[in-house]
């Protein structure tokens, strides 16, 4: 085909009837007579969509085994990769990314049969090391099919053991789950990444019983006594002591779904529980109180100060003056530390402006506030009396980002989790429409009142300073805070006696209480009801995540890094070889649900 690149031979093997197809076999022979210079075995399709694809790609896709030893015989490339843009991966649209390479394809499809061949053929042995054009092994393949759904991720969870034991195999030396893609993911960074739930858990906490392939389990179970395990966790691209980690990754990438769900998971759970016990809350304790501290010298300072255009600072050197001063300097400090600390971390982020709104909303606010704070400092010394309004601001930022601090603690830190998910979910959406429903109809009433007497009749609104001043709907401004008094239940809905169209008026104000006051204000407290009853079965989770934030955090903070960076667990040999010492950590878990009756022992002491 001219516009596709489709060969007879595709085209056969398209149409297979009990997967047979009598032609196949007669054009592979007349091809090897005719001595083409480019077999037909071996022929891509050229077109933009199915790009690549080949006679092995259509047979493996059809299942047929018989089709796939035939083509490997003769002379089919078994590293050939589709890269089309069907076969790519993109956020709309339907596709199909296996990892490009046949042996991908049979492995995503779930055909065991049709790797072992692959792998194990006498004409040409696929490589299991093999890359496609973005750089993952058919590991990586796995781990992108997967979707969490029961079956899919028992036969993804059985093939990828298999795809390990083969390399075992053919290559004992090999280890295929540290080879990273062009990102720089193994399998199992690029599970966490993508928010594999499933295959990220089975990969954690996979177990081989099997003493050939025991080395290839990244979980090893110490003793067992009734419902009570004790088990080792490879640590290996887990902690945060390394490089581009699982936990950073978790910690950090703000639009990887799921993040709360895999922060729960052992050995994540007890292991940030161990660096919270160990380090991490003594820091963050301390960096709360001083927090705290600075936020009771800022206020003392603000609410004695008085307005004045001249800075003037004591002249004599009195007990006061000295707080006064006192209290200046560690402000001003404070505030120089918190704008460099917040610099530092978002530029470590590096996030989208979505991502900065969602995850990082008081990091920011933290940074706003310490820049309004050196601002007023600016404008002090310049002799402005607008440094007050500025500093009023960076004063009530300051105590609301304290809320920064109760993902310390667990009961708080789940309230605050509820509060701003409710604000980020349901409040902004509800201002969003209220703001329009609000200014069109200030608009409309300014534009029928604008002319209207200047003495309002309905003592319980604005007054009018002047007789010469506009009326009481005389200005958008006043209209639209009439209007949201109404909205609160604090308005009122007289109106002026001579106005112009006031039964049209009286019209619009009844229709605005209906679609604000009865209509979205119902229906805000219905979704936050909702929104609320939802994250209270997660609520937990997601506290965990925000606690294991502050807890990387603490450890990358240049304050306490001085003695370099902390690494958990202990290095020791696991498994039958004792030459096979990885650092893993310890973890005590209750399991009602695998309990056996009869009591196993793997070491005499616990």
């Amino acid at each position: 085909d001219a516009n596709s690149g489709k060969t007879c031979l595709m085209k056969a093997l398209l149409n297979l009837k009990n997967g047979r197809n009598d032609t196949i076999p007669v054009l592979l022979e007349i091809d090897q007579k005719m001595q083409n210079p480019r077999p037909l075995v071996n022929v891509s399709c050229s077109d933009c969509f199915y790009r690549g694809q080949t006679a092995l790609h259509i047979a493996i896709e059809k299942r047929s085994l018989d089709m796939v030893k035939l083509l490997v015989e003769n002379g089919a490339d078994v590293h050939a990769r589709a890269h089309g843009e069907f076969f790519r991966k993109k956020k709309e649209g339907v596709y199909f990314y296996f990892g490009e390479l046949p042996l991908s394809l049979a492995a995503c499809t779930n055909q065991l049969d049709v790797v072992d061949y692959l792998l194990n053929n006498p004409h040409q042995k696929a490589r299991l090391q093999e890359q496609d054009t973005q750089g993952n092994t058919v590991l990586h393949a796995l781990v992108m099919i997967a979707d969490d759904t029961e079956e899919n991720t028992k036969f993804v969870s059985t093939t990828y053991v298999e795809i390990l034991k083969a390399g075992v195999k053919l290559d004992p030396t090999c280890k295929l789950e540290e080879i990273v893609n062009y990102d720089g993911l193994n399998p199992l960074q690029l599970a966490a990444k993508t928010g594999k739930v499933e295959i990220f858990r089975h990969i954690i906490q996979r177990e081989i019983k099997d003493p050939v392939y025991r080395h290839l389990s990244r979980k090893f179970t110490e003793w067992t006594y009734g419902p009570i395990h004790v088990s080792l966790y490879d640590l290996s691209s887990l902690d945060s002591f390394e490089e581009n980690s699982v936990l950073e990754i978790l910690a950090y990438s703000s639009d990887t779904p799921n993040r709360y769900k895999m922060v729960v998971l052992e050995p994540l759970n007890k292991l940030l529980q161990q660096k919270w016990e160990t380090f991490a809350s003594k820091r963050f304790y301390f960096s709360f109180v001083s927090y705290l501290s600075f936020m009771i010298i800022f206020t003392a300072i603000a609410y004695y100060q008085p307005l004045r255009v001249k800075p003037s600072f004591p002249v004599e050197f009195t007990a006061g003056g000295f707080l006064w001063v006192s209290g200046l300097i560690i402000i001003l400090l404070g505030g120089i530390y918190l704008i460099f600390a917040q610099s530092l971390y978002l530029r470590r982020r590096r996030q989208s402006l979505k991502t900065m709104c969602s995850d990082s909303c008081i990091e920011i606010l933290i940074f706003i506030q310490a820049f309004s704070l050196l601002l007023s400092a600016v404008l002090y010394g310049a002799s402005s009396e607008n440094y007050v309004a500025v500093m009023v601001f960076s004063l009530l930022l300051g105590w609301v980002n304290t809320l920064y601090y109760t993902r310390g603690f667990q009961r708080t830190g789940i309230y605050s989790v509820m509060i701003q998910k409710t604000i980020m979910r349901d409040l902004l959406r509800f201002l969003l429409v209220y703001m329009i429903f609000l200014f069109g109809f200030a608009a409309a009433l300014v534009t029928l009142m604008g002319d209207a007497p200047a003495v309002s009749q309905n003592k319980s609104l604005a007054h009018l300073e002047s007789p010469g001043s506009h009326a009481m709907y005389g200005g958008l401004l006043s209209v639209s805070l009439e209007l949201f008094k109404i909205t609160i239940g604090m308005g009122d809905l007289d109106f002026q006696e001579h106005a112009r169209f006031r039964y049209f008026v009286m019209l619009l104000l009844l229709l605005f209480v209906i679609l604000t006051y009865i209509l979205l204000l119902n229906m805000l407290i219905a979704l936050m009801s909702e929104t609320v009853t939802d994250i209270s079965g997660y609520s937990k989770s997601v506290w965990k995540l925000q606690r294991a934030i502050a807890i990387l955090e603490i450890e990358k903070a240049w304050l306490w890094r001085q003695g370099g960076k902390r690494r958990s667990g202990c290095f020791m040999s696991v498994g039958l070889n004792k030459k096979d010492e990885r650092w893993c950590f310890r973890v005590e878990e209750i399991k009602w649900t695998d309990w056996a009756k009869d009591v196993g022992v793997l070491k005499e002491e616990p």
